[in-house]
């Protein structure tokens, strides 16, 4: 069975929503605070059920299996308590006794896109990045042929930065979905779940960045999104760690995935058997602490991998571009992830990869320096090698004292200063909550008000429309009446056609007749003809007749008197 199919039906038999509405949480003898907000998908939800079963499959062709992130139930608690075992420096969580990195291999499992080979990396537009209102316009009129009219109050401001309202625009299209091709209803829904779902920069809209990142995505039939999403994973992991605090702005379903892949040994069975509600930050700590290299599969489950994405030639680690900025990724601490034995990693004490495309002065250098050592990364073949090097083992206890990892849980003799500690904490972090409604309402209210004022405006126009509209509706119905008078006559007309129509059938008939009365006329006048032709002949052999008989009776009496004489 697939492991990604083992989640997702995980999340549905908990009858847990996926979409989770939890503001900053501090748990107590927790190290970092986390902003949990994220978009309402439902709505992403449904749109993806209307559908048909001919598209759900084109968009899995063409998107992979990102629609699955819909139904993960992110696991907040354990990325919390992973978070503490991060380090920076090595792109990697680093466990007292083991060490697991994320790998673009791996993500690459989880999306089922296109392999790494031959894959085209995101291309930052730097000078895109400025984003306007008519910028963001323009990009959804390339798209989907959005009017300006129909997509200005979809593009919504917040905090000096435009997005793209996916929600609203959904509601405003209606029953327009419908009318939508197929390849134009997937890049929809496909955008929505890139925007609100894998990259999450804003909670009430989708960040330009994204949109930028999709039309890549939609005009290179080569494009992999797994290396800018491990790179966002990395950069919102590393200011978090650096920070203390801050929101996860990459995909919280792909690496709640990814860790449940590798943390599958007896130790997190009891852990993974639990609700994810009623999982907590300790649990998941101490589990992590006490775990060996025995309750952890290194190569995922379902995962035939026969190579892995390697380095250049001369380089230790791969510059990764992701939507808001670059940074290094390693995979030297992963050897065992790929089925090699663990080895020393290089160490990136510099950071000289981590920018972002807004802050750096020499951002497209190295962008441009980022994009020719992705197109030298190698694919190299994977030599089954269990176990560790000996150097390694050397090393790694001195490394793991450097480190100053948090080998301890919250110290009971302690337990009320923690207590109170965790209280003031969480009093600040309702603070700055308050504080960020506050700001949301104020936000709200400037939205409306500016929104009050286009209205008036748009009512004074709808008033001018509305005016010309009379105008050509009193026109139009001068112009109906003529045609209705002509109409008229025109039926008139059409009612004496046919009155002589049929008149001129009744003459045809009697035509008919008279011309077949005149016709036996003259077959009679013929048979007369014929009989007074008999008629005359009968008279003159009668005649003829009369004359022989006369000339018989002659010479009849002729004889007669003869015979008297002789007697």
């Amino acid at each position: 069975m697939d492991f990604t199919e083992d989640i997702v039906r995980q999340g549905k038999r908990q009858g847990e929503d996926v979409t989770s509405h939890s503001t900053v949480k501090k748990a107590k003898g927790s190290i970092f605070s986390v902003n949990t907000s994220k978009p309402d998908l439902e709505l992403l939800k449904e749109a993806y059920n209307l559908l048909t079963s001919r598209e759900k499959h084109d968009f899995e062709l063409r998107f992979g299996c990102i629609v699955d992130l819909l139904s993960v139930v992110p696991d907040w608690d354990l990325f919390r308590a992973m978070l503490r075992f991060y380090v920076p420096q090595y792109r990697a969580f680093v466990f007292p006794q083991f060490e697991l990195v994320l790998t673009i291999d791996e993500y690459h499992h989880f999306l089922r896109c296109s392999p790494a080979v031959d894959s085209c990396s995101f291309t930052p537009q730097v000078q895109r990045m400025q984003f306007t209102q008519t910028k963001v316009q323009e990009m959804l009129h390339a798209m989907w042929d959005f009017s300006f009219e129909f997509s200005r109050p979809l593009v919504t401001t917040r905090n000096n930065s435009y997005g793209f309202d996916w929600n609203a625009a959904l509601m405003a299209l209606g029953t327009r979905l419908e009318s939508m091709t197929s390849s134009q209803k997937i890049n929809f829904v496909a955008l929505g779940i890139y925007g609100m779902v894998i990259f999450p920069i804003h909670v009430r809209n989708i960040a330009p960045m994204v949109i930028v990142l999709f039309e890549q995505l939609l005009h290179t039939s080569a494009f992999n999104p797994a290396p800018t999403v491990v790179a966002e994973t990395l950069r919102s992991m590393g200011n978090i760690r650096v920070e203390g605090s801050g929101r996860f702005l990459s995909c919280i379903e792909l690496f709640t995935m990814w860790a449940y892949g590798h943390l599958r040994g007896p130790q997190f069975e009891a852990l993974l058997g639990v609700p994810v509600k009623d999982r907590k930050v300790e649990d998941w700590h101490r589990s992590l602490l006490a775990a060996t290299v025995n309750d952890v599969r290194f190569v995922l489950p379902n995962w035939k991998a026969t190579h892995y994405l390697a380095p250049p030639e001369g380089r230790h680690s791969i510059p990764l571009l992701g939507i808001q900025g670059g940074v290094t990724y390693s995979v030297e601490l992963a050897s065992r992830q790929f089925g090699k034995a663990q080895r020393v990693p290089y160490f990136d004490e510099a950071l000289q990869s981590h920018f972002d495309y807004a802050s750096s002065s020499v951002v497209t250098s190295k962008i441009s320096e980022a994009q020719e050592a992705w197109e030298k990364c190698r694919m190299l073949p994977i030599w089954k090698e269990k176990g560790t090097r000996p150097q390694y083992d050397q090393w790694r206890p001195s490394w793991i004292t450097k480190l100053s990892l948090p080998l301890e849980v919250t110290n009971t003799k302690n337990s009320i200063i923690m207590d109170l500690t965790a209280e003031l904490e969480f009093s600040h972090t309702q603070r700055r909550q308050l504080q960020k409604k506050y700001d949301e309402l104020a936000f709200d209210y400037e939205f409306l008000k500016r929104g009050k004022e286009l209205s008036d405006q748009q009512v004074a126009i709808l008033k001018d429309k509305i005016a010309s509209l009379e105008k050509d509706l009193a026109a139009s119905n001068e112009i109906c009446d003529k045609q209705k008078r002509s109409l008229e006559f025109a039926r008139g007309r059409k009612e004496r056609l046919l009155e002589l129509k049929a008149d001129l059938k009744v003459k045809e008939e009697q035509n008919k007749e008279l011309t077949n009365k005149v016709t036996k006329q003259q077959e009679l006048k013929e048979r007369v003809v014929k009989w007074r032709n008999a008629y005359n002949n009968l008279l003159s052999d009668y005649d003829a007749l009369q004359k022989e008989l006369q000339i018989a009776k002659q010479s009849e009496q002729g004889e007669k008197g003869e015979h008297n004489l002789s007697a």
